[in-house]
């Protein structure tokens, strides 16, 4: 059978009577409801990769969700067109959200989706028109940040957004956070010019900044980078390292009246807000932290298609009962998640965090 809509309903179908199989040999499954591969742009692992990782640590289900995209899935049409995978792969897909309550964006994840679905391929087509709308967003940003005006101006380094479209064709990427720092550190580089040299102007500068509350924001973030990147030749270009100083968090120029400080965080870029996001398939909150837990019960109480919460291993809670309280009064299912971009298997220590109940798993279906 072709790829397309029919297939895959097929396959849904073959892997909901595979689970229900497995639901009647095992009281527990251990499960990973969310991964990312690298067709996410901040994704480092391969299908193959996850697919090994995960069946050498004993899951029986996996689900690959990656940011706005269901591109994974052709590439996995591949592997099940024949057969069932071991772990059975659940087709998932994880929504950037338009949503101010939230720190101006959320995360939501949908399972057992079918990506040849036109309802569903019409909300990523939507976010992902998006996000070639905030590299707009973000390339007029850089014209106000003056630690990096000095040193395009001083080297004569050549960027632009259309050049930006060239690298990213070339590639075979997306314009996303990671791609944007990515074409930004090869330009760097041509020059010589190292994160270590991009990052103390940006201190430098930060100390003009008009906004004592900005201010103190990037310098909080820059002090734990300091931390974090020792200065050496690994982090002289490490586009994690450029990412973390030029998109510092909340530090998103439209929430300061002018001069722009030049932030690369932009939080609201024309992607799907919570209403407007599908019904046909059940929604998940992806990895809610303990104090955003009042903000996520307002957005259940209007997206009813909302039907659970994922419980991400990233996420530390010093009262879990909040959690559990929450899922207990809105009658919601939990799922486990580990949000995993890369393949060195770290989160998957504690094997016993992702194991699901068989009753559990078929509320879930």
């Amino acid at each position: 059978m072709d790829n397309n809509y029919l297939f895959w309903e097929s396959y849904l179908e073959k892997i909901k009577d595979k689970i229900l199989e497995l639901c009647l040999s095992k009281k527990e499954l251990q499960i990973d409801f969310h991964i990312h591969s690298n067709h996410s742009a901040d994704g480092k692992q391969t299908v193959k990769e996850i697919i090994e990782t995960t069946k050498n640590k004993g899951f029986d289900i996996i689900s690959i969700t990656d940011h706005d995209s269901v591109s994974v899935y052709d590439e996995i049409y591949n592997l099940v067109k024949e057969e069932i995978t071991s772990p059975i792969i659940i087709p998932g897909i994880e929504f950037t959200i338009d949503n101010k309550e939230y720190g101006n964006q959320c995360h939501l994840l949908q399972l057992f989706i079918n990506p040849k679905d036109e309802i569903l391929l019409k909300d990523v087509k939507k976010n992902y028109n998006a996000m070639f709308n905030r590299s707009k967003i973000q390339f007029n940003r850089l014209k106000y940040n003056d630690a990096i005006q000095k040193l395009i101006i001083e080297n004569n380094i050549k960027i632009s957004y259309n050049d930006y479209l060239k690298y990213l064709d070339k590639n075979l990427l997306v314009p996303e956070y990671d791609t944007l720092c990515m074409y930004l550190s090869m330009k760097f580089k041509e020059k010589k010019i190292t994160n270590f040299t991009i990052f103390d102007l940006l201190k430098k500068y930060n100390q003009y900044d008009c906004y004592e509350d900005r201010k103190q924001l990037k310098m909080k973030r820059y002090k734990k980078l300091e931390e974090k990147y020792a200065e050496n030749e690994e982090n002289n270009y490490n586009v994690r390292f450029l990412l973390s100083m030029l998109a510092v968090r909340e530090v998103d120029d439209d929430w300061w009246e002018k001069p722009m400080c030049g932030s690369l965080s932009v939080n609201s870029y024309g992607q799907l807000k919570v209403e407007e996001l599908n019904d046909k398939y059940d929604i998940y909150f992806a990895h809610p932290t303990e104090n955003s837990l009042n903000i996520v019960k307002s957005i259940i109480e209007r997206k009813k298609n909302i039907k659970g919460l994922e419980l991400n291993i990233r996420n530390k809670y010093e009262n879990i009962e909040n959690f559990y309280n929450l899922l207990k009064e809105k009658k919601l299912i939990m799922i486990i998640g580990s949000d995993s971009h890369d393949s060195s298997a770290q989160f998957y220590n504690d094997s016993n965090f992702y194991k699901i109940s068989s009753a559990n798993l078929k509320k879930i279906l």
